[in-house]
């Protein structure tokens, strides 16, 4: 009949007098087990723990009772449209502070001489324009935008357009998904301001001319 280890082995608790080890302290519980002279602690859990424990307990059965009978927990489907809510208000309130600018003869009109205008729009040829039509807008490898001669229009709404749809066969890109109509717009009242400026070296008259 094999021996019970537990009696073979030597019970290390009487050489090991007060160590945590093997079980030999005075303020812990200990169980009934017992190893190769190691014995098991039966402690409690702390009373933060039980107490954070029961009051989940607690609070999941108010909650399940408020979203289930009493509606006053809101449901997934409260929060959603509260937030739609929120969201639909906002969107008005920064529309009303913000409103979109839509390009017409008299919004576009709007913009010729007005000197903050003018200086938005320069500021985005020169980034954008300058390296086609030259810095003064004299024209390079694009036509002379000083002179009275156009090739696709003349009024504000006809450069509004090319700027927007652009002319592909000629090498003009469309600016419609780069620039804000309102940048669009800008350009045109500086492409306005440097009409008759004659800049030295402009490329000779393209298209027809516009009064």
């Amino acid at each position: 009949m094999p021996n019970d280890p537990n009696t073979n082995r030597p019970d290390r608790s009487s050489s090991d007098d007060g160590s945590a080890l093997y079980g030999r302290t005075h303020d812990q519980l200990i169980q009934g087990h017992r190893y190769d002279g190691i014995k098991e602690y039966d402690n409690p859990m702390p009373g933060w723990w039980v107490w954070l424990f029961w009051g989940s307990v607690v609070f999941s059965v108010i909650y399940f009772v408020g979203i289930t009978w009493f509606d006053f927990v809101d449901t997934y489907e409260d929060d959603l449209a509260q937030g739609q809510e929120a969201l639909a208000m906002q969107r008005a309130q920064y529309e009303a502070e913000n409103p979109t600018f839509e390009a017409t003869p008299a919004s576009l009109a709007e913009m010729i001489g007005n000197e903050e205008r003018i200086a938005s729009g320069e500021e985005t040829y020169q980034s954008l324009c300058a390296s086609c039509h030259g810095d003064k807008g004299q024209g390079i490898i694009g036509p002379n935008l000083t002179d009275k001669y156009w090739i696709h229009g003349g009024s504000n709404m006809d450069i509004y357009n090319v700027l927007t749809e652009g002319v592909t066969d000629k090498g003009m890109p469309a600016w419609d998904a780069s620039l804000r109509p309102e940048e669009r717009a800008e350009l045109v009242a500086f492409i306005e301001s440097i009409q008759g400026t004659e800049p030295e070296g402009a490329k000779p008259p393209e298209g027809d001319p516009v009064e």
